[in-house]
């Protein structure tokens, strides 16, 4: 089994499956989770986490799978990323598909386009009822449909990556956070201060600004980007956030922010290089000399599959990173392929084809998560095919660009 072989497999499954599947979250939508909702925030929070966190739970409750415009956001990027790979006619064919969906699902909000989750959801800090755009949503929806409008010359594309910064720069709060940040929020109705969700926005708004030339978008994400270097911990590490509870980090967060600030900087902004090397050392206490990408730092804590994913595509923009040395390069991509070598091998659930969500005491969950699993890892194989040395690589069909 190759990165390539997986990236078909998984997207020939979901295609299949009208891109419905089952998500860690959607607990509130099963029976019992809609009989719960109007109990308030602390019932309808840990009936999420129960679903979550045992497997029995979630076979009684039986939430419905559904469509999440996430996963379709990363599943563009991965047909986008990997288009060598899928043949001369399906990548533009799943392309049109993804985006039609995408658009379908967009909430007009602010001067722009957001996206939410199709489920509610019930956080530590604030409540969010199904279809509420938030940030995080719409950052990944904005970022990978301007990959996608590169790389395929698409204006639908293109307008939908627009629409997404628009919604970040108008339809969201902003927080001042000494000395001279701005942290976003998550939705339109709360004030959290959640770090990573400023560095995905940031990112997305000064690529924006660069095709649109709108000069608003560039100077927020300029803000929001200082929150985030200022936020930064002195052993390397960030928070979650800077709100009540939200001093805990683990590894797919630090790694949105990690890859945040090497595209930032790769655009042009500022970004300090002891921040980077400082993040870069503190991100790989999340990993094993084998590749093993850990959800926290202690080594007994579970091997996780959209940690790995997150992994390989941080470690990916680290090694294509034009200011980043040569060294650092190598090493960024060894790591990539490491983690893949090792997902690859201890997650993926060969009879089934998809990859299990995590190993914990040594037994490995298979439970099918499609946005939190199945998407992340799409994209994390078809970014680090790229990495491999040519010799190893899927030959590219004749005729694609």
């Amino acid at each position: 089994m190759t990165p390539a072989d997986a990236l078909k497999r998984i997207l020939d499954r979901a295609e299949m499956d009208g891109w419905a599947g089952s998500d860690p979250y959607d607990g509130l939508l099963s029976s019992i989770g809609r009989a719960v909702t109007h109990l308030g925030s602390l019932p309808r929070f840990v009936l999420s986490q129960v679903v979550l966190r045992v497997p029995v739970a979630r076979t009684l409750a039986k939430p419905p799978g559904t469509v999440n415009t996430k996963a379709l956001a990363l599943f563009l990027g991965a047909v986008t990323r990997g288009r060598g790979l899928l043949g001369v006619t399906r990548p533009r064919e799943l392309v049109r598909e993804l985006l039609g969906e995408i658009e379908r699902r967009a909430t007009p909000a602010g001067a722009g386009l957001g996206w939410g989750y199709p489920f509610p959801w019930q956080s530590r800090s604030f409540w969010a009822p199904a279809g509420t755009p938030n940030a995080v949503v719409t950052a990944t929806v904005g970022w990978h449909a301007l990959d996608c409008a590169g790389a395929f010359d698409d204006d639908a594309a293109h307008a939908v990556g627009l629409g997404a910064a628009r919604f970040l720069a108008s339809g969201l709060r902003l927080t001042p956070v000494d000395p001279d940040g701005v942290a976003l929020s998550y939705t339109p109705t709360d004030d959290t201060r959640v770090v990573n969700i400023s560095a995905l926005a940031a990112r997305l708004l000064l690529r924006a600004s660069t095709l649109s030339g709108e000069a608003d978008l560039a100077a927020l994400g300029g803000k929001l980007l200082r929150f985030v270097i200022n936020a930064q911990r002195p052993d390397g590490a960030w928070p979650y956030a800077l709100d009540r509870g939200g001093t805990w980090m683990d590894s797919f967060h630090t790694g949105y922010i990690l890859e945040s600030l090497v595209y930032a900087r790769d655009m042009g902004y500022p970004v300090p290089d002891g921040v980077l090397s400082r993040g870069i050392e503190a991100y790989g206490r999340f990993f094993g000399r084998d590749g093993s990408a850990r959800i926290t730092l202690p080594d007994k804590a579970p091997i996780d599959a959209h940690s790995a994913a997150q992994g390989m595509v941080t470690y990916a923009a680290i090694a294509a990173s034009h200011a980043a040395s040569l060294s650092l390069r190598e090493s960024a991509r060894a790591s990539a392929l490491a983690i893949a070598d090792r997902a690859l091998e201890a997650l993926w659930v060969r009879g089934d084809a998809h990859f299990a969500y995590q190993i914990r005491g040594g037994s490995r969950d298979e439970r099918e998560f499609l946005r939190w699993v199945q998407a992340w890892m799409a994209l994390a194989m078809a970014t680090v095919e790229s990495l491999r040395p040519a010799e190893q690589q899927a030959p590219e069909p004749v005729g694609v660009a």
